[in-house]
């Protein structure tokens, strides 16, 4: 079974499990609305029936005669009741109108209940949508570039073993985005021991070919015992989460400096560290992190918004933090910090 199919089951795996989720809540809601919608007729025809007979009168009584000296009683009796017509149309209409009214509260409340997880739907299925265009973008980005190398290696006669070999990698690492995000579609949190040692390596070789387009070095240097840093969490989500970050960086360093990504410690947790020698942030460096905030700063880099975002979620997805760190006219830091296993 190939990648494709693999994928196409887990969408429609998902898809199917959520229409079933709707459907049992939209019958439990339905439920719910005809139980309201009996009470409401029920109460409603109880005051009604008590507003008719508190509307209602003893005919002889207030006329002052003796019902028990009435010839019409031995036909009718003595407790013969007449309705007071005005009295009536009035509770009538009262009792017609609350129960208008109720019907009209209860099928709105409910009627929002039965949107609402379609609602949801459509928001994940939206944000789905995004975030797999957005993370498939440089991976895609650094596919074209490697191909582009195998066509300039080939052509001069050079060995393209390794740029073939690279690509191979690349077409799994977007594989694995996939089957990350689709993770993440679910609301799962598919955590193991990772060591954050080898996600910087393999993020900053994911992004190096777009950094060498810009002459752009990517330097990496761990502060410590390698080993050590550990931390519960998925590695392709982690990677996700540095890329973006690293990919942010490149974006908006100069051509010709160097990005550095630094692993080390900070306040008992594992701190990996991002910095360029960009222009800075300027004010509300959080702005960054909102969904489909764009950061129209003159740079050849326009993206949609989404990186930092989605790496911010992939960080909190695994109890960490994404913050600007420093951002000066000298360059930015941005900070990604993990609690460290055991």
């Amino acid at each position: 079974m190939n990648d494709t199919t693999s994928h196409g089951r887990r969408l429609t795996a998902i898809r199917n499990g959520g229409l079933r989720l709707n459907h049992t809540k939209a019958g439990l809601i339905s439920l719910r609305m005809t139980i309201a919608m009996s009470i409401v007729t029920l109460i409603g025809g109880i005051l009604f029936v008590a507003g008719v007979l508190l509307g209602s009168r003893h005919e002889f009584t207030e006329r002052g005669l003796d019902p028990n000296a009435m010839s019409v009683t031995e036909q009718f009796g003595s407790g013969m009741m007449v309705i007071d017509t005005r009295k009536a149309v009035a509770f009538t209409l009262l009792f017609v109108v609350g129960v208008i009214a109720a019907v009209a509260i209860v099928g709105w409340h409910y009627s929002r209940k039965e949107v609402e997880p379609l609602e949801r739907a459509f928001a994940l299925q939206k944000d789905f949508v995004a975030d797999a265009s957005h993370e498939l973008k440089t991976p895609l980005a650094v596919i074209s570039t490697r191909i582009d190398l195998i066509d300039f290696r080939r052509s001069h006669g050079q060995s393209i073993d390794k740029p073939l070999a690279d690509l191979r990698g690349d077409v799994d690492r977007m594989n694995a985005i996939l089957t990350d995000l689709l993770v993440a579609a679910r609301g799962a949190v598919n955590a193991e021991p990772v060591a954050l040692a080898g996600v910087i390596e393999q993020s900053a070789d994911a992004v190096r070919p777009l950094a060498d387009k810009r002459k752009v070095t990517i330097a990496t240097r761990i502060d410590g015992e390698r080993n050590h840093f550990v931390v519960s969490g998925n590695a392709v989500g982690l990677s996700r989460c540095v890329v973006a970050v690293l990919d942010n960086a490149v974006a908006h360093a100069p051509d010709g400096s160097e990005v550095t990504v630094s692993l080390g410690y900070r306040h008992g947790d594992a701190a990996i560290r991002v910095t360029d020698r960009g222009p800075g942030i300027g004010g509300d460096p959080e702005r960054l992190f909102r969904r489909f905030a764009r950061d129209d700063d003159g740079t050849a880099h326009q993206g949609y918004g989404l990186g930092l975002a989605l790496a911010r979620d992939v960080a909190d997805r695994y109890g960490g933090t994404l913050d600007v760190e420093s951002s000066s006219q000298g360059g930015t830091t941005m900070l990604i910090t993990l609690p460290l296993s055991g």
